[in-house]
């Protein structure tokens, strides 16, 4: 199925030239019409697709997807709207970024699928430290299969300046273990959105990630 038009990939282009309450109004039936009401219908599509793959998964698109008003109160940036649209699917929708699922983010630049665990309290963090430095083999095999490469690359997030015993010693070999976050994501050029192959492309990269996830998972549990 065909989400989207061509008419979409322009107005996210020329939103970040016109990032304006004016512009914006006056292209709000665009944006309606080609943005919102076909992002929600894939993102709904996508829930469904995605539930054979994300365990408990039973939310709607409007719990997933993210407001494209930014929030200015404490930025200095008061551009007044997001330039992209997005939707974090996961157990809890857009609250829960810390159980694995699928992030979806498109701009006129780009599509984005991330994945992995984003928020994580030091508890969560020393859980899946734990979880790495006990199972360091098997979490090797899972990072460096071949598919996961090709698709991801390699797991990011940010990292501590130090580690405590007892994986002192061990991050050299496993630089993971510093992470206080582990994600990791594929990007697509704009134009894959006019695709009648689109939601068969992400699940198919999605599938890619289900090992890393279900890891992280059983970490968290």
């Amino acid at each position: 199925m065909k989400y989207f038009s061509q008419k979409t990939i322009n107005f996210l282009r020329e939103l970040p030239k016109n990032n304006n309450k004016e512009w914006f109004n006056s292209n709000k039936e665009v944006y309606k019409k080609e943005v919102e009401i076909p992002f929600k219908k894939f993102i709904s599509d996508l829930i469904i697709e995605l539930q054979a793959s994300i365990p408990e998964l039973s939310v709607e698109a409007k719990e997933c997807i993210f407001r494209i008003y930014r929030d200015t109160r404490f930025s200095k940036d008061k551009t007044p709207y997001k330039n992209h649209i997005s939707a974090m699917i996961s157990k809890g929708g857009r609250k829960d970024k810390t159980t694995p699922g699928a992030y979806i983010q498109i701009s006129g630049e780009d599509i984005r699928l991330y994945s992995g665990c984003f928020e994580l309290t030091p508890k969560q963090r020393e859980q899946i430290r734990k979880a790495i430095f006990k199972n360091s083999d098997a979490f090797d095999e899972i990072i460096k299969n071949q598919k996961f490469v090709e698709t991801f690359g390699k797991v990011s997030g940010e990292k501590y300046k130090k580690i405590p015993p007892p994986y002192l010693g061990h991050a050299e070999a496993q630089p993971l273990l510093l992470n206080k976050s582990f994600y990791f994501y594929k990007k697509y050029a704009p134009e894959l959105i006019l695709s009648s192959d689109l939601i068969k492309k992400i699940i198919n990269d999605y599938k890619q990630a289900i090992p890393l996830n279900t890891f992280l998972r059983m970490a968290l549990k």
